[in-house]
């Protein structure tokens, strides 16, 4: 009788298509009476009066498409297209459906399920109805694992859309979604099961069927499930282990069922139900807390045993994590007075009277274990950290100072560390803090000790990490004893070399006088006297930059330091250099202090100008190898400050500098006097002025080139000149840089068109046969440079200025230094192109040049082969292909490799990036290489033994070695082959070649072995 009332009331829902009664409505009819129903509400009574035959029909099936039908249309719709009227009408229609017979049902619920999620707004007591109604008929283990999914999306979206109705069912809703779930198995219903079990459990009584909702969810436990490999949208074991952990966790009412559980399963056989089961009360135990207290003897006891049984290091990790949760669970929220009375002290009292004999050394793993154990136990709260520190730290120092072998002094002072450093965690609390005081002097005297009487790198580490932590303020009362560690770092500072090492005491010694700033003057002095007193210039100066914490500190050193440089004569230019290097890093070690930055510039910044101007007429012709030293450093110094200036001041240093440049203006830098001959920016002047444009370039690629406007257009074309007419090549590669620099950081638009379009015509002139091979290689030299910066910023002129460079390679005199160039272009170069110093660099463009040529070049190279110039353009293959990840190249190695092996004939620069590439092919590509063993093999053995380059035949000892991963029965044939010439390479004179070639012949002697 309901489905006349439903028709009666419902005219306003859908128009049934004709051909419902096929097996399959498609969804083409779906969408178009979705469209119909959209666009006029009238079409409702129509869809309802001509529905109504076949929710009536006495067919089963068709009363079920009928049913289906009204969820598929309404999937279509607008969410709350319906009014809550209508809703509620074709809610009570759907749930005498599932009254029907058991082949209707699964169409009632999926259709329930459309409805639920898409009308969120549900009349009063609905969502309880549809409840009761589920419970009531259906069975839902009798259906089939697709149709007990819209049993559960009912629920799910109850709870989501209607929760407070829901919950206030309480018991009735938890008994009957634990009677749906009982025995499901499929996974994807699995994990609906477990959101809604986790929800419920976290937010509703479960009263008299805790029991039955952790049996219910515990029975899953451990998961055990192997997702199809051939469903790769299938869910993974992670999840559902991940869906089961929220459950368990939800509440606390699941301890007393849930630790018994997991104890059995901790010491199950199996170690992946172990893992499981600690892992899990990881989640588990701030939730359980108090609860655990009844089960404490146990789990302890039980971590205890897995902890020292190390079995893996999977279990060990997990379970001093496990152990370290439970006692954290079991912490008192506030650190209360120090009592051994409470639950916590006297289980870890226990806990170490049961582990003692572990202590006595007989055994340094085990007995590091048990130190590590107690460590993840102290790590658990503050409170802990109090009970386990005294308990332990004596017998921890005792083994650390009394340890003959060096071994096991690094394992114990690993532990020590470890717990030591707990410190830092529990920093705020006073007893904490009185734990580690007590301590403190029997602390320090071991490593101090471990300090000054080892050679052991390790052990200093771990000693000056020590002292560091110990020395602090908060933990270290007498300034005396951060002094006396900041002299014995100091001292060590000016004569450790090992780069570990050495960083370790630097940035001790940072955090030394960044905690007590009083320390730092004395240190200052110390420093600047040992530069008198014979210590290595570098070593002093960079303990020097380190030790600078503040404005007064940055002062007295940089006035040393320029005091130190315009000291420093001509032929020492090593001292002039590490003068100018550790100005650079005073300056970005204190860049954020304003005032440090102002004196940088008006004073630091003026000196090392007029020191480079000065000292022009010192470089002689023998000293043209310093002098472009000197200046290289100068540019890092300049490039380095434009970074980090503000727009002002990089404007006010730009006009100081171009007048310098165009004008010889030297008083606008402190220089008394004039210097009429002082040309920097013209070709015809000594190399010794013109490599000042060094400066101008270092502070170009460093800054912003919006506020470098004024003369820029001038520097542009002056730079041009000197890169094609200067006869001094430090200085035309220095102009070349400029330029690149300029037109890769120009703005978008006219200017970038502007400044390009009349240099590509004069190179191209430059560039004609009937010039000097100088000249055009010197033009050819800025082409290089200019096409690298279009292709960063991926400039239109890209194609115009790549596609001429291609043209070149069939040039007789300028296609080999073609071929090396291209290199350049996709090369990595971040001290001249990258965003840190504000250039235009495209992603992926050294992908997209290779993508675009190498079409072209393997072309040409085909169309060359009956010339002289094949070699050209296996050069440039090589060029281009070196320096671009596996990844890219994949795709063309099958005609790449064959190219890969004639270039291993070519002896040029590109040699040694060649056989990189072909030494990642054979490992990540071995099935294009494969083809080509046996050539590949004899130009191999020839490069390891014969070419003069040790980096060359180091590198092809490795291409062999990689080659044993390749198929045994393609490389077997040649094993005695490879092994008896590689037998030459271990008498070779380099001990690197030598190690190189054992570790090869090894891998060929074993070929096979392994892969048994």
């Amino acid at each position: 009788m309901f489905e006349s009332y439903f028709c009666s009331l419902l005219m306003s829902i859908w128009q049934p298509p004709w051909i419902l009664l096929s097996r399959n409505i498609s969804q083409k009819t779906l969408k178009k009476q979705q469209r119909n129903l959209n666009k006029n509400n009238d079409r409702f009574l129509t869809f309802i009066e001509q529905l109504e035959s076949h929710l009536t029909s006495t067919d089963n099936v068709t009363r079920g498409r009928a049913t289906q039908f009204i969820g598929d249309v309404l999937e279509l719709l607008p969410v709350a297209f319906l009014s809550t009227e209508q809703t509620e009408v074709v809610a009570k229609f759907l749930l005498t459906k599932l009254c029907d017979t058991h082949s209707v049902q699964p169409h009632a619920l999926k259709s329930l399920a459309v409805l639920t999620n898409r009308c969120k707004l549900l009349p009063n007591g609905l969502p309880e109805v549809i409840c009761r109604t589920i419970f009531r008929e259906i069975q839902n283990q009798t259906l089939s694992h697709s149709d007990r999914r819209y049993t559960y999306s009912i629920f799910q979206n109850l709870l989501g859309y209607s929760n407070k109705a829901v919950e206030q069912m309480g018991g009735d809703f938890v008994i009957g979604f634990i009677q749906q779930m009982d025995a499901e198995k499929d996974p994807r219903n699995l994990l609906l099961c477990f959101n809604i079990a986790h929800y419920v459990s976290s937010r509703m009584p479960l009263g008299p069927f805790t029991e039955e909702m952790f049996e219910v969810l515990g029975c899953y436990f451990p998961i055990d499930f192997v997702p199809s490999p051939n469903d790769p949208q299938c869910i993974s074991k992670e999840e559902l282990v991940s869906g089961l952990r929220k459950c368990l966790s939800a509440t606390a009412d699941f301890a007393e069922y849930s630790l018994p559980l997991f104890l059995e399963k901790m010491t199950s056989d199996l170690q992946e139900a172990r893992k499981e089961a600690m892992l899990t009360l990881i989640a588990c135990a701030p939730v359980y807390r108090g609860r655990l207290t009844a089960f404490l003897g146990s789990l302890t006891s039980t971590l205890k045993r897995e902890i020292l049984m190390n079995i893996s290091n999977d279990l060990g990790s997990a379970a001093r994590q496990c152990i370290q949760a439970v006692y954290s669970a079991i912490s008192p929220d506030e650190l209360v007075e120090n009592s051994m009375n409470d639950t916590l002290s006297a289980s870890i009292v226990e806990l170490y009277q049961d582990s003692v004999k572990y202590f006595d050394g007989s055994d340094t793993k085990k007995s590091c274990l048990a130190f590590s154990m107690f460590t993840s136990v102290a790590a658990a709260s503050a409170k802990a950290f109090c009970v386990v520190t005294p308990l332990v730290l004596p017998s921890l120092l005792s083994h650390c100072s009394q340890s003959s072998q060096v071994s096991d002094q690094l394992l114990y002072m690993k532990e020590l560390k470890d717990l030591v450093f707990l410190i830092e965690q529990f920093n705020s609390y006073k007893d904490v803090v009185q734990v580690i005081k007590d301590n403190h002097n029997a602390l320090l005297e071991l490593y101090e000790t471990k300090l000054n009487q080892t050679d052991n790198i390790d052990l200093q580490l771990k000693s000056i990490e020590g002292i560091t932590l110990l020395t602090s303020p908060s933990l270290c009362d007498v300034i005396d004893k951060a002094q006396v560690f900041a002299t014995t770092l100091l001292q060590k500072s000016l004569h450790i070399t090992d780069p570990l090492l050495r960083k370790s005491v630097l940035s001790s010694l940072h955090n030394l006088v960044l905690q007590s700033p009083s320390l730092g003057p004395d240190l200052v002095k110390s420093l600047i006297q040992a530069c008198d007193s014979g210590a290595s210039i570098n070593l002093v100066f960079d303990t020097l930059v380190q030790v600078v914490v503040n404005k007064d500190l940055f002062q007295i050193v940089n006035e040393f330091l320029l005091q130190r440089l315009s000291e420093v004569k001509t032929e020492d230019v090593s001292d002039a250099l590490e003068c100018i290097k550790s100005l650079a890093r005073l300056f970005v070690q204190m860049k954020s202090d304003e005032q440090c930055v102002g004196v940088f510039l008006h004073t630091t910044v003026m000196q090392l100008l007029q020191s480079s101007v000065s000292s022009l007429l010192k470089w002689t012709d023998a000293s043209r190898e310093c002098c472009a030293l000197y200046m290289t450093e100068m540019r890092n110094v300049f490039k380095t400050l434009s970074q980090y200036l503000e727009k002002s001041d990089i404007i006010s240093m730009w006009n100081r500098l171009t007048q310098l440049m165009l004008e010889s203006n030297t008083t606008n830098i402190g220089i008394v006097g004039d210097f009429p001959t002082l040309k920097p920016l013209q070709s015809t002047s000594p190399w010794q002025h013109t490599r000042l444009i060094t400066l101008l370039e270092g502070f170009i690629t460093g800054g912003d080139i919006q506020a470098m406007i004024d003369h820029r257009e001038t520097i542009f074309e002056s730079m041009f000149i000197l890169s094609q007419e200067c006869e001094d090549s430090f200085t035309r590669t220095s102009a070349c840089r400029c330029l690149a620099v300029i037109f890769n950081k120009a703005p978008i638009g006219g200017e970038v068109h502007w400044l390009l379009e009349p240099l590509l015509e004069r190179l191209r002139q430059a560039l004609s046969p009937d010039r000097p091979l100088m000249n055009r290689l010197r033009a050819l030299n800025t082409w290089l440079w200019l096409t690298k910066a279009s292709e960063c910023r991926g400039h239109s002129a890209t194609s115009i200025l790549s596609s001429y460079l291609f043209a070149l390679l069939d040039d007789s005199e300028l296609g080999p230094d073609v071929a090396i160039g291209l290199a350049m272009i996709v090369q990595d170069m971040d001290d001249i192109f990258s965003p840190a110093l504000r250039s235009n660099v495209t992603p992926l463009y050294k992908q997209r040049f290779f993508s675009l040529n190498i079409k072209t070049l393997l072309e040409d190279y085909e169309r060359n082969k009956a010339t002289g110039r094949q070699e050209h353009y296996l050069t440039a293959i090589s060029s281009v292909t070196s320096y671009l990840p596996l990844q890219v190249l994949k795709p063309h190695l099958a005609k790449l490799v064959p190219m890969l092996l004639l270039g291993l004939k070519q002896d040029n620069s590109s040699l040694s990036n060649t056989l990189a590439l072909v030494n990642s092919a054979i490992l990540h590509a071995p099935e294009e290489v494969t083809p080509s063993v046996d050539e590949l093999t004899n130009q191999l053995l020839d490069l390891a033994h014969t070419h003069k380059a040790m980096k060359v035949r180091i590198l092809s000892l490795q291409c062999l070695e990689s080659m044993t991963s390749l198929p045994v029965h393609k490389i077997s044939p040649l094993q005695t082959k490879v092994v008896s010439n590689l037998a030459r390479s271990l008498d070779d004179k380099k001990r690197l070649v030598r190690k190189q070639a054992v570790s090869a012949r090894c891998a060929w002697i074993s070929l096979g072995k392994s892969k048994k």
